[in-house]
């Protein structure tokens, strides 16, 4: 998008703006100051508390479900230190890629990335986003498998002797079910506006069960609750430092991916960048037209308070699920907490509308992972039926074009970019990346701009969500999906692009990125080692059974 474009996009969206200040043209050079000044002022102090809550519904989730675990594993002061390095080097990660926006003048994360750093690593952006998407699809689906496993063990006339429920019953065949009767329709839908109202609904449960969990902790935990009480013993010196320091450092290098993962929103933030709404701006009274890059720095500003603000709400909240988490159950802390407490025994009326919450809010962002999921796949195949149906690519030449794509492309991004950049004379301005633009499509005239036929529609989801639940069925826990996608997809996307954006602004005014070298090397190095511990966790762990459940 060019700056006469952007221009024009302003001026649309302050033109009630332009009309006041217009009536007003008869005011002296003073008043228009003070205006001018006022307007400023008003302009970094006012925003919607909508963008916060944007920024914690891109950043909370079920990595929520996993922190507990990690903390078992690093102890209760590294696990601390651990959670708030990651919010300052995601406040840091969020300010870089918002800085790119206002250089580039680009708003898709995937646009910032092909004109900072080239399509070679847009392509493996798109790799990163897939990944992601279909990773925390596959979390959601073992979530799922958790909870109805505990709900249907706590109706107990299922498990009588003579049932024959119990010769069935199997945790997969539950998930399979479930995933053929509720997941999989949803999967399917290209029109997602109805569940799109529900999208809060995960930052309402996560808080929910934050609080659920803390006074779940405080009444029955194993230190500070009924647990600590029914000890007859003190705990001994080496009990206590089991709760505040690691089990070793390959178990930090597990649990480190698994925190990175529960932080991540990057990919979000340019989207919220973007939709910001200044209550007014700042104008170039020489021409009558909106100064673009003041704009853009103001709502840079805004942007960083944001930010600020967000992260600290979602830091507090997981400080809080993951350190009373662990001291409720301690040793046996499980990596999803919702099994610890047992609902199906306990029968806890605040943990179970706790569990159902999370349940229903799974449910309604599975399908949200999936559409996005969906678009990334079908452009990678496009692409591939391009390269072979023309041969115009070569080995010496970058087979994966990003600058020319089929017809049936430009036509579905140009529709899909015109829903969001429209002009108030209705005009679409179309992006020039449109290659790479794979922002989560959640509006109505989705299945209409789509080219992808209903055969090749249903293929592509089949293979996404039934893909999602084979992995599900056969991973052993959640917190191995989260360490697998926090030590590859959110380390690139994190940590390696952003570092990458910020050497690459620094190299244009002649000088190195500090912040950059360190992001790019140390999201690498990270990614690798944590990558590498997650799976040999997979093989060789030692972990209590989940299934394991003890009244307090």
């Amino acid at each position: 998008m060019d700056s006469t474009t952007l221009r024009q996009r302003e001026r649309a969206d302050l033109e009630p703006l332009l009309h006041e200040e217009g009536n007003n043209a008869g005011d002296d050079d003073d008043e228009s100051h003070h205006h001018h000044e006022h307007t400023k002022a008003k302009c970094c102090s006012n925003f919607s508390p909508g963008s916060i809550s944007n920024l914690c519904s891109a950043t909370l989730g079920a990595g929520a479900l996993s922190l507990p675990y990690a903390i078992s594993m690093t102890g209760i002061i590294f696990g601390v230190m651990f959670l708030l390095l990651s919010a300052y080097l995601t406040i840091i990660s969020i300010n870089i890629i918002i800085e790119a926006c206002v250089v580039t003048q680009q708003f898709k994360f995937e646009d910032v990335s092909k004109r900072l750093v080239g399509p070679h690593m847009s392509i493996a952006l798109e790799a990163s986003l897939l990944v992601f998407c279909f990773g925390t699809a596959v979390a959601y689906i073992v979530a799922v498998g958790d909870i109805l496993d505990q709900g249907l063990h706590s109706i107990t006339f299922l498990w009588e002797p003579d049932s024959k429920f119990v010769s069935i019953y199997s945790r997969e065949r539950v998930m399979i079910l479930f995933w053929t009767v509720m997941l999989l329709p949803l999967s399917l839908q290209t029109k997602l506006k109805r569940l799109e109202k529900f999208s809060s609904l995960g930052v309402l449960s996560i808080i929910f069960l934050v609080i659920a969990a803390v006074i779940h902790s405080i009444i029955h935990g194993d230190v500070i609750g009924s647990g600590a009480n029914s000890q007859e013993e003190a705990a001994t010196s080496a009990e206590v430092n089991s709760l505040l320091w690691p089990k070793s450092f390959v178990s930090m290098l597990q649990a480190f991916p698994i925190i990175i993962f529960a932080f991540s929103c990057q990919v979000n933030v340019c989207q919220i960048y973007e939709e910001l709404k200044p209550a007014s701006s700042i104008t170039d009274t020489s021409d009558d037209v909106p100064n673009v890059m003041t704009l853009l720095k103001l709502k840079q500003q805004m942007m960083t308070t944001i930010t600020r603000n967000g992260i600290l709400l979602c830091t507090i909240l997981y400080l809080l699920i993951g350190v009373f988490g662990f001291l409720d159950f301690t040793k046996t802390t499980t990596d999803d907490i919702l099994i610890n407490y047992c609902i199906q025994v306990t029968h806890d009326a605040l943990m179970t509308a706790a569990t159902f919450s999370v349940f229903l809010a799974v449910v309604v962002a599975f399908p949200f992972n999936i559409l996005p999921a969906r678009v990334t796949l079908k452009l990678i195949f496009d692409r591939l039926k391009t390269k072979r149906r023309r041969g115009l690519c070569s080995k010496a030449t970058n087979c994966f074009c990003l600058d020319r794509q089929p017809r049936i492309d430009e036509d579905t991004n140009s529709q899909r970019t015109s829903v969001s950049l429209e002009i108030d004379a209705g005009t679409p301005i179309q992006s020039d990346a449109r290659g790479s633009s794979i922002e989560p499509l959640l509006d109505d005239q989705f299945s209409a701009q789509s080219s992808a036929s209903l055969v090749e529609h249903v293929l592509i989801t089949l293979l996404l969500s039934g893909g999602a639940l084979i992995v599900a069925i056969l991973v052993p826990g959640i917190s191995i999906v989260f360490g697998l996608m926090g030590g590859t997809a959110a380390s690139i996307i994190s940590f390696i692009l952003p570092g990458m954006f910020a050497q690459k602004m620094k190299e244009r005014n002649g000088s190195t990125s500090r912040v950059g070298k360190i992001f790019v090397w140390g999201g690498l190095v990270m990614g690798i080692l944590t990558t590498g511990t997650t799976l040999y966790g997979i093989f060789n762990t030692d972990s209590a059974d989940g299934n394991t459940c003890t009244l307090n």
